[in-house]
């Protein structure tokens, strides 16, 4: 696979102080004595040297590969089990998410975002499953680039093709994640049209918030909150919420 995009999108004259990050490792490595056998594993991914300064034990118990041969090989390993469908697309969104991240969100408060993103990537069994991403910055270049990343990934529970979407949140001060970013890269979706305030209502609802949480949550008023309600079900042409919850299951949103 070719990595020369995903080079571009995360370079730096930098260099990583370990020393930074060595207690995440350690507390990491002391929870993969306890952590159940999730549908997940996490990776701490280091882009300057393209190789991984952590990998779960569950990555073995998940993918099939051995965890010595990716930490040995590194990103490349890993990122040559994307689907080559699903490359290109995978490439746009990091380097859309960065791009973002460095023009839209102060250096100072990109310590409060995370991302996700999806792929299909394929087991040792051959067979491609679908992978969400849901990363952390852990440490920052001189110029407030995220160069360091914890990441939580979950498989998915089947195999059908999801559509691919890159997104970036950030923790506001009414402690809840608001989408700053958000953007589909695969086939169209009905909720492409909405706002970044609409989408947050949109996720609310498909948890199962009442209009009273929501306002809460997001600190507006419960008539705000009816009337964004309102144009979200005429713009999606939907009758009720459960319609929305139902497409938002469907689809695997939020």
């Amino acid at each position: 696979m070719n990595l020369e995009s995903y080079e571009r999108t995360f370079s730096t004259n930098d260099k990583i102080d370990h020393l930074a990050v060595k207690k995440h490792i350690r507390k990491l490595e002391e929870l993969d004595q306890y952590l159940p056998k999730l549908q997940s594993f996490i990776l701490v991914q280091n882009t300057v040297t393209q190789k991984y300064d952590y990998v779960c034990d569950n990555y073995e118990t998940l993918l099939g590969y051995e965890k010595k041969e990716v930490r040995e090989q590194g990103m490349p390993y890993h990122f040559s089990k994307i689907h080559p469908q699903d490359v290109p697309n995978w490439l746009k969104i990091l380097d859309d998410l960065m791009v973002y991240t460095m023009n839209n969100v102060p250096q100072k408060e990109r310590v409060k975002c995370v991302y996700y993103w999806n792929y299909r990537l394929k087991n040792k069994q051959g067979i491609y499953v679908n992978i969400q991403v849901h990363q952390t910055p852990l440490y920052f270049d001189s110029k407030g680039k995220p160069i360091l990343g914890f990441s939580q990934n979950t498989i998915m529970g089947n195999t059908k093709r999801q559509p691919m979407v890159g997104v970036c949140k950030k923790l506001n001060a009414n402690n809840e994640y608001e989408t700053l970013f958000y953007k589909n890269y695969s086939k169209s979706l009905i909720i492409d049209n909405l706002s970044n305030r609409e989408l947050d209502i949109v996720r609310l609802l498909s948890k199962g918030h009442t209009t009273k949480e929501i306002s809460n949550k997001l600190n507006i008023s419960t008539h705000t909150t009816a009337t964004h309600r309102k144009n979200i079900l005429s713009k999606l042409n939907f009758k009720n919420s459960l319609e929305i919850v139902n497409y938002c299951n469907e689809n695997h949103l939020f």
